[in-house]
């Protein structure tokens, strides 16, 4: 009888500890999920409001070019641990307003919201910033430039548009940005760059170095439809 009370008692015990680790297991589970979703909201955040939100049943199609592009981006974004492991890069070109930013944070979106590490830059910001830190000193530069390559995607707008004569990028920011292109390259990270110029005009203002780091083992997509802004404007 003793040593059935005894054996009674340690499997009362031995459910006690049982029920605790699950309950504990399950607190940890939940504190994760709620850090989680508060990193998420606050990348989305970066996000500009009219943008904010916006997933792909968003982006309005009319051409056969638009579906073809919005179908490309659907399984960019839904095989994009397998563009990560391949280090495929994606460049959104055309005129203003055909919809290249919204695409582009959409897929920032959608990949905040699956668990991977994205970034936002817009135009010129980030260029200064970099530049800023490497006339401070070469530990500053590097530990800004080292916060653009934890992320595993990241979107460079606007990246023809620069502080020289005619806009054109000047000598200082084709130098950072091809610093910057190259190292996330390197390291197989996947980066979308926006601009509003042709291929050629990206060539001529940017570079063969740069722009061949984005396209090699990437997508050169061309936005080649009117402007949303005019349509809405008439």
């Amino acid at each position: 009888m003793e040593g059935q009370a005894i054996n009674s008692l340690q499997a009362r015990h031995m459910a006690f500890i049982n029920e605790l680790d699950a309950f504990r297991e399950e607190s940890s589970r939940r504190e994760l999920e709620k850090c989680r979703a508060e990193q998420i909201r606050e990348i989305i955040q970066n996000v500009p409001l009219r943008f904010r939100g916006k997933e792909l049943v968003d982006f309005r199609v009319d051409f056969s070019t638009q579906h073809k592009i919005k179908k490309i981006v659907e399984r960019y974004i839904a095989t994009f641990t397998d563009r990560l492991k391949a280090g495929n890069c994606l460049v959104f070109c055309g005129k203003p307003g055909t919809g290249k930013t919204m695409l582009s944070l959409i897929i920032y979106q959608a990949l905040a919201q699956a668990g991977f590490t994205v970034g936002y830059e817009p135009s010129l910001q980030f260029l200064r910033r970099l530049r800023e830190k490497e006339f401070e000193s070469d530990a500053a530069f590097n530990s800004q430039l080292n916060m653009y390559l934890q992320k595993s995607f990241l979107i460079l707008d606007e990246i023809t548009e620069g502080v020289g004569k005619s806009c054109y990028p000047a000598d200082w920011e084709r130098k950072l940005l091809l610093t910057l292109i190259n190292a996330r390259y390197e390291r197989q990270l996947c980066t979308l760059a926006i601009s509003n110029m042709s291929k050629q005009a990206m060539l001529e203002r940017l570079g063969d170095p740069t722009v061949d780091r984005l396209i090699e083992n990437g997508l050169f997509l061309a936005f080649d439809w009117h402007s949303y802004r005019k349509q809405q404007g008439e």
